[in-house]
């Protein structure tokens, strides 16, 4: 998905070239990647992954990405290269494997992904699934937010009285709430999308909570940095986890919201 590929550079490396969509469509990353990437990029690619991109006619998105490793403590990072393929003015159903697609929008970037609960390592930054897209003037407020919403969910993985709060919306969920704690140590970084930090939340009215909360109560200054996190589709009844953690110096509190989101 794009939304992963937050600010990525473009630039012009090659003129547009042209690919039968029988080149592209179901095409192995690993091949595509040698026909639309500069030779000395192509050689470095170590995965990716093509995608039907829906809008009129036929589009299609790549992304490929080189080695992943370590980048600090607890993240991995690599660079990725994206493209664009298609032709707006055939229609969008019938497949012809000899249409004429362009390959457009060539750009590079570098994603990272958080390597919880273990350190991070070649091996370990190597089957890494959950990676967000680094946002330019961003990236120190992302990868911090990912440090607090690990420890977040290394504590909630223990024993100990949590030293934030702690609450969940289930948004009609019948299940999604039913252990909050549980739900925060679990929550599936390898469907790890986008990272939005710095948005600060309306204060809270306790007394109209929009579902379960567990609370415990801090004394952590009130000047309050945030940054939302969400997740792709996981887990039982197609939803999503969208989770916002707030606080200053530390955590002060987590938010959890589980969400029917309909992606493309």
């Amino acid at each position: 998905m794009m939304e992963l590929l937050f600010a990525m550079a473009l630039t012009t490396q090659q003129p547009e070239r042209t690919l039968p969509l029988a080149e592209v469509k179901q095409a192995d990353p690993l091949v595509l990647a040698q026909k639309v990437l500069p030779p000395r990029t192509a050689e470095r690619i170590t995965g990716g992954w093509v995608k039907r991109y829906w809008m009129p006619g036929q589009v299609y998105r790549a992304l490929f990405w080189e080695q992943s490793l370590p980048e600090r403590d607890g993240i991995c990072a690599r660079r990725v290269h994206v493209i664009s393929v298609g032709n707006q003015s055939v229609p969008g159903n019938p497949d012809n494997p000899e249409t004429v697609l362009t390959v457009s929008d060539l750009g590079s970037g570098v994603q990272y992904g958080p390597s919880y609960p273990e350190r991070a390592t070649e091996a370990r930054c190597a089957e890494l699934t959950g990676y967000i897209g680094g946002s330019e003037g961003q990236v120190e407020g992302q990868l911090e937010a990912l440090g607090r919403l690990t420890e977040a969910m290394r504590l909630a993985a223990g024993t100990n009285d949590l030293p934030f709060a702690l609450e969940c919306d289930p948004q009609e969920s019948t299940t999604a709430c039913d252990d909050p704690r549980r739900a925060l140590a679990e929550l599936p970084l390898g469907k790890l999308l986008r990272v939005q930090p710095n948005r600060p939340l309306p204060p809270r009215d306790a007394s109209t909570p929009p579902g379960p909360r567990l609370f415990v109560h801090t004394d952590a200054p009130r000047s309050w940095n945030a940054a939302e996190i969400e997740f792709d589709t996981s887990g039982p009844g197609a939803r999503s986890w969208i989770v916002t953690v707030t606080g200053d110096e530390t955590v002060e509190t987590v938010r959890l919201r589980s969400a029917m989101i309909i992606r493309h």
